[in-house]
């Protein structure tokens, strides 16, 4: 039996899509049954693949959103976390990416540790970002401490940077360094170490620049003991990086980069430092997978848009510095986190003769 739908339907959708108008109706109206003629525009399960630990950070969102979400759905959709694999994302991203159908019965929150692992070419990263369909992301901010301040980071010194690893958020300082024409050395420290242990080892003099990363940054600038050198920025609505809103007196880095080598940054491994920078920033995407019908893929983005503005997750976004973007304003932040081939080796490549890391 065909259960396609009517072509008047098609066309209403086509023409909402378009204008924006249809799309909500279709989203608000109950499920058409498979009887009716139609075709169910969202089945009454929704798998939703958590790529991380229960009890993870990631997991903490993932109630959140998934919550959110639920309330832009048509009655009675039922949302369904599962949790798959360890922080870093990337056992949960492969097993959504090799065993979902795109459909659009199925969803994946995924942490930007996992771009971070695409972007350095781990070998157990079988996903590719690039191909991912986000709905809704969530951005934290990033802010590097010098002990020194900008001083301290010019071109020829040698710079310790904080580094639980270095295929971790402290990649994005360690970058940036190589990019000011200095010298990064990673000074290895426990994962998990919380920002006073950093904090104070940057004031003993054991390193000499850290970067604070999300709520961490603005708890550890409050003490106001050091200044903040410059931010990871925040791309803009025309694709543009500027400066954090959360820190808006404080210059981004290709700003800091324009000042101390008066040229403004560019070439492959800038932009590897672009792309690290903003998987740095992403506490989460929420995405669909490779090839999901684009009518589909319009509604889901139209109900990431609307999750944004339910309050019990706008409140828990704000506690935890945490901007964030559903919807189209979804694609820029997991868009900028990608990079192009000669990016990629260019990381790849500093990764191996500057720092003698080589993924395993």
């Amino acid at each position: 039996m065909s259960h396609r739908m009517p072509r008047r339907d098609l066309l209403l959708l086509a023409a909402g899509l378009l204008s924006g108008g249809i799309a909500t109706r279709v989203l608000a109206a109950p499920v058409p049954s498979l009887s009716s003629g139609a075709i169910e525009i969202f089945p009454s399960e929704i798998i939703a693949t958590v790529a991380g630990p229960a009890e993870g950070s990631l997991d903490f969102w993932a109630g959140r959103v998934l919550a959110a979400l639920g309330r832009t759905l048509p009655p009675g959709t039922r949302l369904r976390p599962v949790t798959v694999g360890a922080a870093d994302g990337v056992t949960g991203a492969n097993r959504f990416e090799a065993r979902t159908d795109p459909d659009g019965a199925s969803l994946m929150l995924a942490p930007g540790a996992a771009a971070l692992a695409w972007l350095v070419g781990d070998p157990r990263a079988k996903f590719d970002i690039g191909q991912w369909m986000p709905l809704m992301t969530g951005v934290v901010s990033g802010v590097v401490v010098a002990r020194a301040g900008a001083a301290s980071l010019a071109a020829g010194r040698e710079v310790r940077v904080a580094t639980a690893s270095v295929a971790g958020p402290d990649l994005a300082a360690l970058l940036a360094m190589e990019l000011l024409g200095a010298r990064p050395v990673a000074v290895m420290q426990p994962a998990g170490l919380d920002t006073g242990a950093r904090l104070r080892g940057l004031a003993a003099g054991r390193v000499d620049a850290v970067l604070l990363r999300g709520a961490a940054a603005h708890e550890g600038l409050r003490a106001g003991r050091f200044e903040p050198v410059f931010t990871l920025g925040e791309m803009d609505g025309t694709g543009r990086r500027v400066r954090d809103p959360a820190f808006p007196d404080v210059p981004h880095f290709a700003e800091l980069c324009a000042a101390s080598l008066d040229a403004t940054p560019h070439g492959a491994l800038f932009d590897a430092w672009r792309a690290v920078a903003a998987a740095v920033q992403l506490e989460f995407a929420a995405v669909l997978p490779p090839l999901t019908p684009a009518a589909m893929v319009a509604l889901w983005r139209r109900a990431g848009g609307e999750a944004t503005e339910i309050g019990e997750l706008r409140q828990a976004a704000g506690a935890m510095a945490v901007r964030v973007a559903g919807g189209i304003a979804s694609t820029t932040a997991l868009a900028e986190a990608t990079a192009d081939t000669a990016a990629l080796l260019a990381l790849r490549g500093w990764l191996g003769t500057r720092l003698g890391f080589r993924p395993a």
